[in-house]
């Protein structure tokens, strides 16, 4: 899951929450609630250490204790044990191109080369996640019952009119036969079902756009029509390097299903390659990756005017677009890069016997906007899923240009004495019209889905408030990934924690934005 990884935002990032009307959802909260989270635990750095093999101490150094708390949180964070040979010397080319370490990656400041933090227990070597970190330590609770195969139906809600919907309860299916049952709610219910089955819910319970509602046949309860907009995800394109030596050490060896087996019950000795992780991560800005920035910024500029005067824009997306132009202007770091000691193409198979590197090149802040709406009034049924890609044209161009920054890298030393030949997209891939056609069919989906039930005020087609309670309504919150009104510079693991334990403290009344 998220590779493990755990990744922080920009501080710029968050407090843009804050500028577009969220009091209270700034990096300040931000971090404070992060630290409640997790703890922080450094590898034992003493040379000669067969755990931090491959590890330079000066790369550990991504979290400054003398000025930070390690963290009191049941989330354990440590670096990966071992490295990668492939990894230090993709490593060691990133800085040989001028890439400066990251000052401060877990701290508001990640621009720069860093050595990723992983959330995995060193004393178990096994990842540390929501299940074994947050619940099972209270599972025993007698007022605690998880029923981890129902299946949410809708809210049902009783009262008339904007403002005095209040939930009593929940429609959902459970057991073999999928009798539906009604969970009943003395205080409020809370929705977190995610980016993608969150607006759904909303909209199969009577909340959301009337046109939406009317379409699939489900009363109106509240008119919401920002429920199932302003969708944002993140995309990446992988750029596959063959390398020279077929016995290199990587993740290629898991695609023989016995090395799985064997690499497995390594791992739970704290060996092996599972004990690796990610490594290296840069975050650079738009200007540091391409000398094509300012013209590419220029005209997207220019065509985001043109929208404003024609009024193209529904409510509040003008201010998230300025907040973007203003962080590219800016030089902010939102080009993100990652090495990936394995075959990663998404458009050719691997070679037999060989060994490969993969750089991840991602798109994080997105100008396009997508849509997930109900498509019936079965909740079955999966929500239509529009994420418009490449409507603007700096989304496509950023990631052109991050193919064209790794290629780069590849022959800086002392990796390029290792690499053989580009797989993918391939030596025959060059101009800037074959990227983009390759692009075009060559990128995925990181599955970061947010911003769907975004945290907005209500004449910005916000869908919850500071306090993350649905507009129109007495008594229902929303808390998941969907809330975030803009996409953010890092994998949204952390964030999503971050998030989470913000919303307990608002839940019990310990928190006044």
């Amino acid at each position: 899951m998220n590779f493990s990884c755990w990744t922080l935002p920009v501080k710029q990032d968050i407090d843009a929450w804050e500028r577009l009307g969220n009091k209270g959802w700034n990096w300040e909260n931000h971090e404070k609630y992060h630290y409640k989270a997790v703890r922080y635990v450094p590898l034992d750095t003493t040379h000669g250490k067969p755990e931090v093999r491959g590890r330079d101490p000066e790369a550990l150094k991504v979290w400054d204790l003398n000025q930070h708390p390690s963290g009191t949180g049941p989330l354990v964070l440590t670096h990966p044990r071992t490295a990668f040979d492939i990894d230090v010397k993709a490593s060691e080319a990133f800085l040989q191109a001028g890439i400066p370490r990251a000052p401060a990656p877990y701290h508001g400041n990640p621009k720069g080369l860093h050595l990723i933090l992983n959330s995995v227990d060193p004393t178990t070597h096994l990842r540390t996640y929501a299940a074994n970190a947050y619940f099972t330590p209270v599972s025993h609770r007698p007022n605690l019952v998880v029923l981890s195969t129902a299946y949410a139906h809708r809210i049902v809600t009783n009262g008339e009119g904007d403002g005095n919907i209040v939930a009593s309860g929940v429609e959902f299916s459970y057991g073999e036969d999928k009798s539906v049952c009604v969970a009943h709610a003395k205080k409020e219910v809370i929705l977190s079902a995610g980016a993608i089955k969150s607006p759904q819910i909303l909209e199969l319970s009577g909340i959301g756009c009337e046109d939406i509602l009317t379409k699939i046949g489900v009363p109106i309860k509240v008119s919401l029509p920002g429920v199932g907009e302003n969708v944002q995800e993140h995309l990446f394109v992988p750029a596959t390097f063959e390398l020279k030596d077929s016995t290199t050490e990587t993740l290629d060896v898991l695609r023989d299903e016995k090395e799985t087996a064997k690499q497995v019950e390594l791992l739970l000795k704290g060996q092996g390659v599972y004990t690796t992780g990610l490594a290296n991560l840069v975050w650079l800005s738009f200007s540091d990756v391409t000398p094509r920035s300012e013209s590419l910024i220029a005209e997207e500029g220019k065509r985001i005017d043109e929208d404003i005067k024609n009024n193209i824009y529904p409510p509040g997306l003008t201010d998230q677009y300025k907040i973007l132009l203003e962080g590219l202007r800016n030089n902010a770091p939102g080009c993100e890069y990652t090495t990936f000691p394995r075959f990663f193409a998404l458009d050719k198979p691997p070679l037999p016997n060989k060994r490969y590197v993969t750089f991840m090149c991602f798109l994080n802040h997105p100008f396009t906007r997508g849509t997930i709406h109900a498509s019936t009034n079965d909740p079955f049924a999966n929500p239509d899923m529009d994420p418009h890609y490449f409507e603007h044209e700096i989304d496509r161009q950023t990631l052109v240009a991050g193919i064209q920054f790794v290629r780069k890298i590849a022959k800086t030393p002392p990796l390029r004495d290792e690499i053989a030949v580009e797989h993918s997209p391939g030596p025959e891939i060059q101009t800037d019209e074959q990227l983009t056609e390759w692009v075009q069919n060559g990128m995925a989906s990181t599955y970061h889905t947010a911003g769907s039930c975004s945290m907005l005020p209500r004449e910005h087609n916000g869908v919850v408030d500071t306090h993350l309670k649905v507009y129109g309504t007495k008594n229902i919150r929303v808390v998941d990934l969907s809330i975030v009104p803009l996409h953010l510079a890092c994998h949204p693991q952390a964030t999503v924690y971050s998030i989470a334990e913000q919303a307990s403290d608002i839940i019990r009344g310990k928190f006044n934005p």
